[in-house]
């Protein structure tokens, strides 16, 4: 721990909390922070981190829930009054008013700080705005708006300047510029506390560092022993290697070859390997630059502990018997419906399996009425056959039989009328005889063999 003379800023157990539609939501939890004197001390964390909250509760623009905020020696936020004079801050939207000039707006706040109107040049020759000084700050782009809200920061001359993302929204110009008047004010004495997302930021003009993750600090000290140099390794890839390495060697950089890519280390931007390439009207089609990023930093930084196992409350509890209940409810939902498909799948297999066994009795007892009809048929067809030939020998018999009955008959005939006529002629003679005797009155004469 730093004494407590060398400490510009200090923070014990400091927390906030903010209430949203979704609950309450931590800002920073138990942040023990040290800024030493001078330099430019870089509050660094990702988005959610607690970075600007923390500057809101040293500036009194916040009220913290608990904890305790020291700036020099002075308790925050009760002695603010007291440092009035030693802090300057840029934190959110500065208050100027659109349709005066820069300066106009700087002696308004002069005047109402009791600052003499001279000091009002001084700031703005400090940002390099001395040739926009007349002009309205309407007209002001990005980078110049934030170099006047820093001026207005130093009216007082503060011993503690306290920044919020000094390069938000800037182009490449605007960043550097801010960047170097910081670390001019740094140089000069200042004390100069920034929060920053941009890693790089931090690495170029950070004296020492506290990394910020979930509203804790997770590391904080000098920036070269937590974030390593700010210079990089770029890889380069273009049409023509060999004369861009001379090229590179010529600006003053180390470059090293391997296969058809270019190393460039010890950069400190890589948008000046470019620069330098331009110049000789040489294009790069890739440009890489290899270091670690934030993110990484923050993993790196970020302790490894086990989670801690969190009491659930009567509510959660019943939550999750209740949750418990309706999923093992659907698990034996779920349980019976596959029974009860599996159940019919099998009646329906079993079903399928007794119609194809009728159909293939049917089909059998079918197949056998046709054999057995087919073989019928067959019998018959060779009986009607047989039978003809038969029929054609017992016509001939027959007709021969009856030719032979036809002539016997003939024959019989014959004689049965020959026998006719006997008789007829015997009776004739009989009849003679009886009328004769019958006349004569003579006995019947006996029965001749002519009669018979």
């Amino acid at each position: 721990m730093m004494p407590g003379s060398d400490t510009a800023v200090e923070t014990l157990g400091l927390r906030k909390a903010y209430r949203s539609v979704r609950g309450r939501v931590v800002g920073i939890e138990g942040l023990d922070l040290r800024v030493p004197v001078g330099g430019i001390h870089a509050l660094l964390g990702l988005p959610g981190s607690g970075r600007t909250t923390t500057l809101r509760l040293l500036t009194g623009l916040a009220h913290a829930d608990g904890g305790a905020i020291k700036i020099f020696g002075t308790p925050v936020p009760d002695g603010l009054p007291d440092l009035a004079g030693r802090i300057g801050a840029v934190v959110g939207e500065p208050g100027f008013q659109a349709g005066l000039s820069g300066r106009r707006n700087l002696t308004l706040l002069a005047s109402a700080a009791g600052v003499p109107r001279t000091r009002v040049d001084e700031v703005l020759a400090r940002v390099l705005l001395t040739d926009r000084a007349t002009t309205a700050y309407r007209t002001y782009s990005a980078d110049e708006g934030r170099r006047l809200a820093l001026a207005a920061a130093l009216l007082c001359d503060p011993d503690l300047l306290v920044v919020d993302e000094p390069s938000a929204g800037l182009d490449a110009v605007g960043t550097r510029e801010i960047r170097e008047a910081l670390r001019r004010l740094a140089d000069q004495g200042k004390t100069v506390l920034l929060a920053t997302g941009v890693l790089t930021e931090a690495q170029q003009i950070a004296d020492t560092v506290t990394v910020l993750d979930g509203g804790r600090v997770l590391a904080q000290g000098v920036v070269a022993d937590l974030l390593g140099d700010a210079e990089v390794s770029v890889r380069v890839r273009l049409d023509e290697p060999g004369k861009a390495a001379t090229a590179l060697r010529a600006a003053g950089f180390k470059v090293r070859a391997d296969g058809d890519a270019l190393y460039v280390d010890g950069v400190a931007e890589p948008s000046d390997v470019s620069r330098a390439l331009a110049k000789q009207k040489l294009f790069v089609s890739e440009l890489v630059p290899q270091r670690e990023d934030l993110a990484a930093v923050v993993g790196r930084l970020r302790p490894v502990t086990p989670p801690t196992p969190k009491v659930p409350t009567r509510a959660e509890e019943r939550a999750a018997r209740k949750a418990t209940e309706r999923q093992a409810a659907e698990r034996r939902k779920a349980a019976d419906q596959r029974k009860t498909a599996k159940e019919a799948a099998a009646k329906q297999a079993a079903a399928d399996a007794e119609r194809a066994e009728r159909a293939a009795e049917k089909q059998a007892a079918a197949d056998e009425k046709a054999a057995a009809k087919q073989a019928a048929a067959d019998e018959k067809g060779a009986k009607q056959a047989s039978g003809s030939t038969t029929d054609t020998a017992t016509t001939d018999t027959a007709k021969t039989g009856a030719a032979k009955t036809g002539a016997a008959k003939t024959g019989a005939a014959k004689t049965g009328a020959a026998k006719t006529g006997a008789a007829k002629t015997g009776a004739a003679k009989t009849g003679a005889a009886k009328t004769g005797a019958a006349k004569t009155g003579t006995p019947k004469p006996q029965r001749t063999e002519g009669t018979r």
